[in-house]
């Protein structure tokens, strides 16, 4: 059974967007401690894909392209702080980055498999 993509309203400022990594990446508060290992956080989402600035905030990108926080953008927000439900060690955002890997994996995986039964269903066999 493949799940259906989870949507969540696109950001319109950089702060709203920084707001919504900080949940992704369970670092509440941007201080001047606390800024890299954000900003790192936030790049190991995109390599994953995700990218919570799109053309809205940056008239630079292209429609269907996103991207995380700049360094500066970052540096730019030191105090900013959120509520979040579950703050994460290093210790347990690795794991749970690791977690992520592995549902992209299983996606990836799933649709591949669904294709190729797609294919092979259209198929004419000799008689």
């Amino acid at each position: 059974m493949t799940q259906k993509p989870i949507r969540f309203p696109t950001p319109q400022t950089i702060e709203e967007c920084l707001r919504m990594q900080a949940h992704f990446v369970g670092i509440p508060r941007i201080t001047k401690k606390s800024y890299m290992e954000f900003y790192r956080r936030g790049k190991n989402m995109q390599v994953l894909n995700v990218g919570w600035i799109t053309n809205v905030v940056d008239s630079g990108l292209k429609d269907g392209q996103g991207r995380m926080p700049s360094l500066k953008e970052v540096e730019d927000n030191i105090n900013l702080t959120e509520t979040i439900q579950t703050p994460l060690t290093k210790h347990q955002w690795k794991n749970s980055l690791h977690e992520m890997i592995n549902m992209v994996t299983d996606n990836l995986i799933t649709e591949e498999n669904n294709s190729a039964s797609e294919a092979t269903d259209t198929v004419e066999y000799p008689h």
